[in-house]
């Protein structure tokens, strides 16, 4: 009687103990299939941005890029020893630069375009005047004080925009006032900053010599850009330190 008792108690325990188990491995299952899902989302997600961002130069077939996806995780090619496809990617290296070179040069083109024509409109404006560097200006309000120094570091409140009207960068919209040392930026707020007083307000219209040049800067600003800001100096300060000028 006892025996058998033992062996009831026995059966479940076993009966509870595979259950757990088979549990644990039901979730462990589901785990890594949602983990290997998430993985191929993932990677999936920034390969489409490539693609999305390649598409006016090369026309990629998804079924073609699924198949070299799964013969390397297959083990089936070593991409660093196929010469294939090293040569592959060396053609479509090229194709991509030489495309972005056409792309830079036909930004460049409209860019000094519009700028040109920015430049003539704004010239007919009352108050406007231009200095021998070629950077136009008009001074909304002189301020008071002394005048600020290339040495200084002021404290602004400004808008940027390209010629077509585009706001670049905002602080105003920001709701941030910013401040740096008058000679760590570009060659037209360095000389046009200098033209007002703490408290003034002036209106720039930079050339590309005096701005980021045949480079642009970042997505926003292209090569060749005419730049057009509204500043006004909220505060000016001797700066400390001038001599680690980068």
């Amino acid at each position: 009687m006892k025996i058998q008792k033992l062996s009831v108690v026995a059966l479940i325990l076993s009966a509870v103990y595979s259950g757990t188990v088979f549990a644990d491995q039901a979730a462990d299952k589901k785990f890594t299939d949602d983990a290997s899902y998430a993985v191929g989302a993932l990677f999936a997600n920034d390969l489409k941005s490539i693609i999305e961002s390649q598409k006016d130069v090369i026309t990629y077939d998804n079924q073609r890029v699924l198949a070299g996806i799964k013969d390397v995780l297959d083990g089936k090619i070593n991409v660093n020893e196929n010469e294939e496809i090293r040569k592959t990617l060396q053609a479509m290296d090229e194709k991509l630069k030489v495309a972005s070179q056409e792309k830079a040069a036909e930004q460049a083109k409209k860019a000094k375009e519009e700028g040109d024509k920015f430049v003539a409109e704004f010239k007919k404006k009352d108050g406007v005047k231009e200095t021998k560097s070629g950077l136009l200006y008009r001074v909304e309000k002189a301020g008071e004080g002394a005048e600020i120094k290339a040495s200084d570091v002021v404290k602004v409140h400004y808008t940027g925009k390209l010629p077509n009207g585009d706001v670049f960068d905002s602080s105003v919209e920001r709701g941030q006032p910013v401040e740096f040392p008058l000679d760590r930026v570009i060659a037209g707020w360095t000389e046009g900053l200098q033209l007002v007083k703490k408290g003034g307000k002036i209106e720039l219209v930079i050339p590309p010599s005096l701005g980021y040049g045949e480079q642009g800067a970042g997505a926003q600003i292209p090569p060749n850009a005419t730049l057009h800001f509204d500043v006004e100096v909220l505060d000016v300060n001797p700066s400390d330190n001038n001599s680690d000028k980068k």
